[in-house]
């Protein structure tokens, strides 16, 4: 009972970490800048065939902190902010197929080594990594003094270069294989969703809809102001 009421946030921590959670995965200069850098970088290192490139790309990419809003989205039952965080998501990945496509274009085929095999166990043991690291990504979220996992939870999540790899494919390598990164990115992203769930409902979270709310009032009256 002891280890459960430590890993239970306090409805403060709570509150706090919806503000920030929601502040982050709102549309701003520094999340699309770092969108275009990351982008860029991966798609780069998927080119020359350069894992250590691609892992640097994965560190600086912000999309990891909209899908954990779209876990917390669900477990308080808010359809709004569920389809704010879905929306610009979407939005997101779209550029990032499109930086692929691009850089397939300007500078030709890249080598045939994907880091990913075309095969369902890989797609699955892909969704296990993101089902896990959506459960660590949530919990550090939650608990400010484990927010020093997060670069590694970016690295292990494989959100970014399977989307790069589409635009790649789109561009000339084979709409077959696009399918096939499709695939590993859609489970992925519901691995990383439903790891979220079970994380913020195991600490509680159902129990802050009223700060979700609250934010949701502030990003209505924003929306008015533009």
């Amino acid at each position: 009972m002891a280890l459960k009421r430590t890993a239970v946030p306090t409805k403060k921590q709570q509150f706090h970490t919806v503000d920030e959670l929601i502040a982050k995965s709102q549309p701003s200069f520094t999340y699309y800048f770092l969108l275009f850098v990351s982008s860029l970088i991966i798609t780069s290192g998927l080119l020359l065939s350069n894992s250590a490139i691609v892992i640097g790309g994965m560190i600086v990419t912000p999309v990891l902190t909209p899908i954990i809003a779209i876990a917390l989205a669900i477990t308080v039952g808010r359809g709004e902010l569920l389809r704010r965080m879905s929306f610009f998501l979407l939005k997101s990945f779209g550029f990032i197929v499109f930086s692929g496509f691009l850089l397939r274009f300007i500078f030709g085929q890249p080598p045939q080594d994907f880091f990913f095999a075309d095969t369902m166990r890989t797609a699955v043991l892909y969704f296990i990594v993101a089902l896990c690291s959506g459960a660590a990504a949530t919990f550090a979220f939650a608990h400010r003094n484990s927010s020093d996992i997060l670069p590694g939870i970016a690295v292990a999540v494989s959100l970014v270069p399977p989307l790069s790899l589409i635009g790649i494919g789109l561009a000339g390598t084979g709409f077959a294989l696009s399918r096939f990164f499709l695939l590993v990115f859609f489970m992925n992203t519901i691995g990383i969703v439903f790891g979220g769930i079970v994380t913020f409902s195991f600490m509680r979270f159902y129990r802050a809809e009223s700060k979700v709310d609250e934010e949701l009032k502030a990003l209505k009256k924003k929306d008015k102001q533009k």
